[in-house]
């Protein structure tokens, strides 16, 4: 909480943004890394299937996303910023890859409450993406409406659906769907409007 109470400060003295947001990168490549690990249970030889896949290819495409808005639309040469926006933006980030991987650690057991795991595993999407929408204050190029708008859509339709089937595999499906059609709406944006 700190930096929010020296902002003053640090107006004086900016920081190199390009070097914070290295280090932020940093600290969220390794909460993927956390989260591979969460789901390694799925890769057991008697764990192994398609859905193991599907659960990867969802954590592979939160990264995607995650890496396409921090090392291709964000403009490193920021000047006179204090980073306490960007810092910020990043708990979003970490408490939603927290409660994802705590998610989906637990849609696959019997003993846990599926639709706590579908709320916790949709609240945990929507704090990633907002902390991508908030750090579009930085973006070369501002996210359109459109880019937005299929976000929240596809996000809230994926909450719905795993909501009335909240058994394992469709789970899996539109939970990987959501996260496929948000990191590939991100990376035609990127394409066609940034260099």
């Amino acid at each position: 909480m700190a930096p929010g109470f020296t902002g003053k400060y640090t107006k004086h003295h900016p920081i190199i943004f390009s070097h914070l947001l290295e280090r932020l990168t940093a600290l969220i490549i390794v909460m993927f890394g956390e989260t591979i690990v969460g789901i390694a249970d799925y890769f057991t030889a008697t764990n192994f299937s398609v859905q193991s896949i599907l659960i990867f290819t969802t954590v592979a495409a939160l990264f995607f996303t995650y890496i396409v808005e921090f090392d291709h639309l964000i403009n490193e040469h920021q000047r006179h910023e204090t980073g306490n926006l960007m810092i910020y933006l990043h708990y979003f980030i970490l408490f939603g890859l927290s409660l994802v991987t705590v998610a989906m650690k637990f849609i696959d057991d019997t003993e846990a409450d599926q639709r706590f795991a579908v709320i916790c595993m949709y609240f945990g999407f929507a704090l990633f993406y907002i902390g991508l929408g908030i750090a579009n204050y930085y973006n070369k190029v501002k996210v359109n409406k459109t880019v937005v708008s299929i976000f929240i859509v596809s996000t809230i339709a994926g909450f719905g659906i795993s909501w009335f089937y909240s058994a394992f595999t469709p789970v899996v499906i539109i939970m990987t769907a959501v996260t496929l059609i948000n990191a590939v709406t991100l990376t035609r944006f990127r394409i066609k409007y940034v260099d």
